[in-house]
């Protein structure tokens, strides 16, 4: 699993547009390692005193052995729509209107807000030997979806429905909570899922989540919530 960050100039204030992420360290923006979360280094003092800029690391590229889990881009704007345009898809998430592009663009000029600020956020999921989105999988201050939710960090995931059945979603789950109990430094994180979605909190059973009880979050009631810990977790050995 590797962490691959792009190099962005933004100048200081002012709200910046990333470079597309990299394929491999020798497509376009420079390969700068893994790192514990973003980090902001000044711009050499004399561009500086000039623009004011900084030179911020934004992008994340995390790969399994089947997943390329990265920073959303602007391609990714039909395949996230038609994903959650499914009622399959939707069955259990809390009523919301058809998505359509300006919905795209809001989630992901947050999303790349939020990346910026505190070096994670809700992540495009890509098949690796063909390149095709297949879904997301992030983490997430609750705050950020309800301002009455705790510090807690949230864990979520969507996958679009031809993938379902394939393993993705717990393969692409251990790798965020490994990013996040490691390189981010996290101490705990958080999921929680209607009970009527078996598949999902078995999901979280498998890639060694601890069920706590049930519990009320983003005005739902009665969600099951599990929990992962950077003291006492670590990757299971899946068949």
């Amino acid at each position: 699993m590797r962490l691959i960050a792009t190099m962005n100039l933004c100048p200081s204030g002012a709200r910046c547009r990333r470079r597309p992420i990299s394929q491999s360290p020798d497509e376009g923006a420079p390969v700068l390692g893994v790192g514990p979360s973003m980090q902001t280094r000044s711009a050499p003092s004399s561009l500086a005193a000039r623009s004011r800029f900084t030179i911020r690391f934004v992008s994340t590229r995390l790969q399994t052995g089947r997943l390329v889990i990265r920073t959303f881009e602007d391609r990714d704007a039909d395949a996230w729509i038609a994903m959650f345009s499914d009622p399959e898809v939707r069955r259990f998430l809390p009523p919301a209107p058809v998505p359509t592009m300006e919905t795209f663009e809001g989630a992901i000029e947050s999303r790349h807000e939020m990346e910026r600020a505190i070096g994670y956020a809700m992540w495009a999921v890509d098949e690796m030997t063909t390149g095709t989105f297949i879904g997301q999988c992030g983490i997430r201050p609750a705050k950020s979806m309800d301002e009455n939710a705790g510090s807690e960090i949230d864990l979520a995931y969507h996958f679009a429905r031809a993938s379902w059945n394939k393993g993705y979603a717990t393969e692409a789950v251990l790798a965020v909570l490994a990013h996040g109990l490691g390189p981010i430094g996290l101490d705990s994180i958080m999921a929680v899922v209607v009970p009527e979605n078996v598949g999902s909190w078995r999901v979280m059973e498998k890639v060694g989540m601890r069920y706590e009880g049930l519990a009320d979050y983003y005005g739902l009631t009665g969600l099951k919530k599990y929990v992962a810990e950077r003291e006492w977790w670590s990757p299971p050995h899946l068949p």
